[in-house]
């Protein structure tokens, strides 16, 4: 992927336009164009966490069947989200595999099957941590991107993070639960950790009851704050009782 030539006015255009999103739909869609005029490509994916899971938000030519893929054979096994979670940059499947391993990893054999041989991946974070991911793909050179490349990726991924935290304090739900205990609408281990938290666990303690790492517990901790649109966790454990003694009287 080699970056268009665009004007200072553009690159200004398209940032405004991200920055100035009210919505996750009018988000998604100031990237799209983002990504389009700036990284050349038209497609893109566009992701929150849940747990380690990608869940997709908004996309944009990219056949659905390619989105099911993703899903099912990488999803939350995808290196680039680990890499993400190490360092916050825009990075590519190549960055990752080297040279002489991308064209053997699944990741390409992917692309491959829906029409393209690179990509560009970009983080979305919310209070500093990683809470989403910005996907493109493209075709022509071999899962290259040079340097403007993602330079623009994370100049896009940056305002799209000062949105998202704009949008939670404005009190938008990502994940927003269809009535009834929260809980119950929960993946089953961000419920288990949202059920330790409104009993008040530390995170040690949620770590060593779930055999999971601190780490983790902390990333699920702020998938749920931004889940339930709060600022602390304080906040969510008493959003979490609130709604547990509204579903119990229920």
């Amino acid at each position: 992927m080699h970056a268009p030539r665009v004007t200072e006015a553009v690159l200004a255009d398209c940032v405004a336009s991200i920055a100035c999103s009210g919505s996750m739909s009018e988000l998604g869609l100031a990237c799209q164009r983002a990504v389009s005029r700036l990284v050349g490509t038209p497609t893109l994916g566009f992701y929150l966490l849940d747990g380690s899971m990608p869940v997709l938000k908004y996309s944009h030519q990219v056949d659905p069947g390619m989105l099911d893929d993703y899903t099912d054979r990488l999803g939350a096994n995808d290196p680039l989200i680990e890499s993400l979670h190490q360092r916050p940059v825009a990075t590519t499947g190549m960055s990752i595999y080297g040279d002489r391993d991308w064209r053997h990893s699944e990741m390409f054999r992917l692309l491959r099957r829906w029409g393209y041989d690179g990509n560009l991946c970009g983080p979305l974070c919310l209070d500093g941590a990683l809470a989403g991911i910005l996907y493109t793909a493209g075709l022509g050179h071999g899962g290259r991107s040079d340097e403007l490349v993602r330079a623009r990726m994370d100049i896009i991924c940056r305002a799209s993070s000062m949105a998202l935290d704009r949008i939670a304090e404005s009190g938008f739900v990502a994940h927003a639960p269809s009535g009834g205990c929260a809980e119950a609408a929960l993946p089953p281990r961000s419920a288990e950790v949202a059920r330790l938290v409104r009993l008040g666990r530390s995170n040690k303690e949620i770590a060593r009851a779930m055999a999971i790492s601190e780490n983790t517990v902390k990333e699920h901790v702020a998938n749920l704050r931004h889940r339930f649109g709060v600022r602390n966790r304080t906040e969510l454990a008493a959003r979490l009782s609130a709604q547990a003694g509204r579903a119990a009287s229920a």
